[in-house]
């Protein structure tokens, strides 16, 4: 064969760093079954908590002798490689504060060790491993890199990706014809606070009835509920926080109990990972996972960039694709902490040009 034109094999010029999102996405990984790497994330006849428990156990033990799980290398626009390396941490990890500075550290440590293999100085953070309650949006990260006696001076750059998935999130919303109102469970986050202020500034006339007890946001369009039972009054429901089963079941009980007439017609969910609503009380409503891109272009992204992520082939997370743009684009400034309504903007004009589209949803 002829491998002129082949990227170096230990090229490595960008790592977005995963974690395990439990027994479902363990069982993805293609040592088990090459056939199950674009599957949904399983789920067993056991409870949640008990599913987080074992993985958590088998991940306690793998971790006597590995600190991190190396998935996948994929080709950048042709000049640079992209991998996924997920460290050996399980969502316990991620629900127990006393696990944050052990989580923190292992980021650090992969860092320093895949800069010292193949001097990678980009790194993406997945998902659970930028959540405010762990490391601040990636902030503590970028301190921990500044005050760290190797990386101080190595130019390492820190990404979350999070503006391109407010920018995905918004434009799902804005493309909705003739769209007047949602319900919004999640708003109070950072991404949904970041899509409310880009609405309320380029679309005042929709308004936004979030489901919090918290009060966060002072627009003129956002107002706020703390019963679940409203959302059946809006046609569109956005999620962005998974919330327990049993309370949807209880508020559409409730609904259908008080013969509550039902509009909802299209939940557009976008966390991570997605978990079905029960939906058979009202079988006209649809839940549909949003947050995902479709990868459009064979000459931007070539490799297996979509492996053990629960969605389909040829798709990738908003977060993941910001952060692959970033290292495209040789970014030099970190992206953490609050996100820039104005960069979300350009990022989504980047998204397009390099190939990648929201999901397409048939509201008629």
């Amino acid at each position: 064969k002829n491998f002129s034109g082949l990227l170096p094999a230990n090229k490595q010029d960008f790592v977005f760093i995963g974690h395990n999102g439990g027994l479902g996405h363990l069982l993805t990984c293609p040592e088990f079954s090459v056939y199950n790497v674009y599957d949904k994330y399983c789920r067993s006849f056991l409870p949640l908590q008990v599913e987080f428990l074992l993985v958590h156990i088998f991940a306690r033990i793998c971790r006597l002798f590995t600190k991190c799980y190396t998935v996948s290398r994929y080709v950048i626009n042709g000049n640079k490689i992209g991998r996924v390396i997920c460290i050996v941490r399980t969502p316990i990890d991620y629900i127990y504060s006393s696990n944050y500075k052990g989580v923190n550290e292992d980021i650090i440590q992969l860092i320093k060790d895949q800069y010292k293999t193949c001097g990678t100085r980009q790194y993406g953070l997945g998902n659970l491993n930028k959540m405010k309650q762990l490391n601040d949006g990636g902030r503590l990260i970028t301190k921990m890199i500044e005050q760290d006696s190797f990386l101080k001076d190595k130019n390492i750059r820190v990404w979350t990706g999070d503006t391109m998935t407010a920018a995905s999130v918004y434009n799902q919303i804005v493309e909705i014809p003739a769209n007047q109102d949602i319900f919004y469970i999640g708003a109070n986050g950072k991404i949904g606070n970041s899509v409310c202020e880009l609405l309320a500034k380029r679309h005042p006339h929709i308004n936004i009835k979030v489901y919090s007890s918290y009060h966060g946001m002072d627009l003129p369009n956002v107002s706020y509920t703390t019963d679940l039972t409203e959302m059946l009054k809006h046609k569109v429901v956005i999620v962005g926080k998974i919330i327990p089963g049993h309370k949807y079941d209880k508020a559409f009980k409730q609904a259908r109990k008080m013969n509550v007439s039902n509009k909802t017609r299209f939940i557009l969910d976008y966390t991570v990972p997605f978990i079905p609503i029960d939906t058979k009380l009202f079988p006209e409503m649809q839940h549909i996972p949003i947050g995902l891109l479709q990868v459009t272009s064979k000459a931007f992204l070539r490799g297996h960039y979509d492996i053990c992520m629960s969605h389909d082939q040829n798709h990738i997370y908003p977060c993941h694709a910001g952060c692959i743009i970033n290292a495209s684009e040789g970014r030099e400034t970190n992206e953490t902490g609050d996100i820039s309504l104005d960069e979300m903007e350009i990022m989504w004009k980047k998204a397009l040009n390099y190939g990648f589209q929201n999901t397409i949803i048939d509201y008629q």
